[in-house]
């Protein structure tokens, strides 16, 4: 087995929820992970720093993603059906009785930009550091740094503002 295709391997778990977290859509994200196996194997993506290869095929796996959803954006557009198009009702929100810290957390997470929720994906869920999840975004580190901790700020003020409201209101 070849090192790259090791590499490869050892991040498939990582690389395909990095792939789901981009995407929001299991088909979307397994496909831009096949893209972005593709270019890597064929050549057509190198890494020229093997030390900083996960934050560079998350950087792939990113854009793979980014370009497909662009392909299937302009592939409704052009068979866009006006007449089909209705306001239809939001799904019920679920009641599976799931941890109610995991589900303010991820209240939290949805009141951040969608930089800041990937710069808390990449460091908190694949462990990349700040300077590796800047170079998987494509942006400045020191960008990723103010982004970083607006992110950690704004979630300390949601979750304290939840957690006061739990207490001033214990029937909830």
């Amino acid at each position: 087995m070849t090192p790259l295709r090791h590499q490869i391997e050892a991040l498939h778990a990582d690389a395909f929820r990095w792939a789901l977290h981009q995407a929001g859509d299991r088909q979307l994200a397994e496909d831009a992970l096949q893209a972005a196996y593709e270019a890597l194997l064929s050549g057509a993506a190198s890494c020229r720093e093997p030390e900083a290869f996960k934050s560079f095929f998350f950087g792939v796996v990113r854009n793979k993603v980014r370009a497909l959803r662009r392909r299937q954006t302009l592939s409704r557009f052009v068979a866009l059906d006006f007449n089909a198009l209705q306001k239809r009702p939001a799904p019920p929100p679920s009641s599976s009785g799931a941890d109610p810290r995991v589900a303010a957390v991820q209240q939290a997470l949805l009141t951040l930009s969608p930089r800041q929720r990937d710069l808390i994906e990449l460091v908190f869920y694949h462990e990349l550091t700040l300077d590796e999840a800047a170079r998987t975004l494509g942006i400045n580190p020191g960008t990723a740094r103010t982004h970083y901790d607006r992110a950690k700020r704004a979630l300390r003020t949601h979750l304290d503002a939840q957690e006061d409201a739990c207490l001033s209101n214990p029937t909830r």
